[in-house]
């Protein structure tokens, strides 16, 4: 009877897995590299949840803020000195951005722990 329960449990695990659903996580299956999110996808994340966005920084707003654009939208980045490993970055540069989602009553900005040119 136990020879025929565990392979049931066998067969019955990957059809499970199978209505899991891709989703957005943070890491992609084939090369274990964390997901892209785009700004529309970010404005409607949870407070601090980690994300990795490609785009531009199309302006310096003083204090450290900046924004960011992509394909989908704008957000601000708030972006401290060493966050910036170095780089100097132009608006027509293409960056990956690595942060966390800062939302608050009424606003959602990115706290960038690092900037990858």
């Amino acid at each position: 009877m136990k020879k025929i329960s565990v392979l049931a449990l066998v067969a019955v695990l990957p059809i499970c897995g199978a209505f899991a659903g891709p989703g957005k996580n943070m890491n992609n299956n084939t090369n274990n590299h964390p997901a892209v999110w785009t700004v529309t996808e970010v404005m409607s994340l949870p407070d601090d949840t980690p994300v990795v966005m490609r785009g531009r920084i199309t302006k310096n707003m003083g204090n450290n803020m900046f924004v960011f654009e992509d394909g989908s939208g704008t957000v601000m980045l708030e972006i401290d000195e060493e966050s910036w490993n170095g780089n100097t970055v132009r608006v027509d540069d293409i960056v990956t951005v690595y942060g966390n989602v800062d939302k608050g009553s009424n606003y959602t900005e990115i706290d960038v722990n690092s900037i990858v040119k």
